[in-house]
């Protein structure tokens, strides 16, 4: 499972995920639901998701970056995700999500491919 934590940098909002193992996290129900109203009503339309803190994406997580891609994209915004580990930089690449979303290594190449000012 997942949980998150956002802040803003630079006029970008950045959405940290990290693995938990806590049972009682039910992000799927309530984590999820208040993310996709904060993007769909942030001001903003530059997004970027750390994944730096997870090594694993179960089927359902990917799926929810997915989703998050496309309410991001029906708002006309950019995301850009960056520390994704090996792992799933080449699960991402089997299932050709590269295709789909932009990655990047770190926060700062996030930030310039976003076009943060500084």
């Amino acid at each position: 499972m997942l949980r998150f934590t956002t802040r803003e940098v630079h006029g970008v909002l950045v959405i940290a995920f990290e693995a938990t193992d806590d049972p009682a996290l039910d992000w799927q129900a309530t984590q999820r639901d208040w993310l996709y109203k904060l993007i769909e009503s942030h001001p903003g339309l530059r997004f970027a998701i750390d994944l730096s803190d997870v090594s694993y994406l179960a089927s359902s997580e990917i799926g929810f970056l997915v989703t998050l891609k496309r309410r991001i994209d029906r708002r006309q915004g950019t995301v850009v995700l960056f520390g994704t580990s090996p792992y799933i930089l080449e699960l991402f690449q089997a299932m050709n999500l590269v295709k789909l979303f932009d990655i990047v290594d770190n926060l700062p190449a996030a930030l310039a491919k976003l076009g943060a000012a500084r």
